[in-house]
């Protein structure tokens, strides 16, 4: 297998750009997240890719409970600030709006189009990633679509 052909056709897999975030022990935390798709309508589930090494899979192990945020086309900088090395960034969500959700009180962004609350139903190693599945609890639109 050519691994500079296999990356060049994943690159053109269609991606939306979300902020993933997390709540336990009273610590906040949040990850940029591209890998992110829907996975079944009844219940509403959601599947979303989180990095091994990174602390936010470890922290949604232990809080069995996150947030996906669907970020606006003028928040790269907060996509920026969640995109940084997770691992030693435990104060990822400092100087972002957010809000708890209404089930968990996990955070989600106040200024995003719209987000969703997630009770994860099972994980699945996937190489260097774990794919997390989630129960749509509760969602919100931000922005009155």
């Amino acid at each position: 297998m050519n691994e500079a052909t296999t990356q060049r056709v994943l690159g053109h897999f269609a991606c939306g750009l979300h902020a993933l975030t997390v709540k336990h022990g009273g610590e906040e935390h949040g990850m940029t997240a591209s890998w992110v798709s829907q996975a079944s309508f009844h219940p509403p589930m959601v599947v979303v890719a989180v990095e091994n090494r990174s602390k936010t899979i470890g922290m949604i192990r232990d809080a069995h409970h996150f947030a996906l945020s669907v970020l606006r086309a003028g928040q790269r900088e907060v996509a920026e600030k969640l995109g940084g090395a997770s691992a030693g960034a435990p104060h990822t969500l400092k100087g972002i709006r957010t809000k708890p959700a209404p089930a968990s009180g996990v955070p989600v962004l106040a200024d995003a189009h719209g987000w969703l609350e997630c009770r994860v139903v099972a994980t699945l190693p996937s190489g260097d990633h774990t794919l997390v599945l989630g129960e749509v609890l509760d969602a919100g639109v931000e922005d009155g679509e």
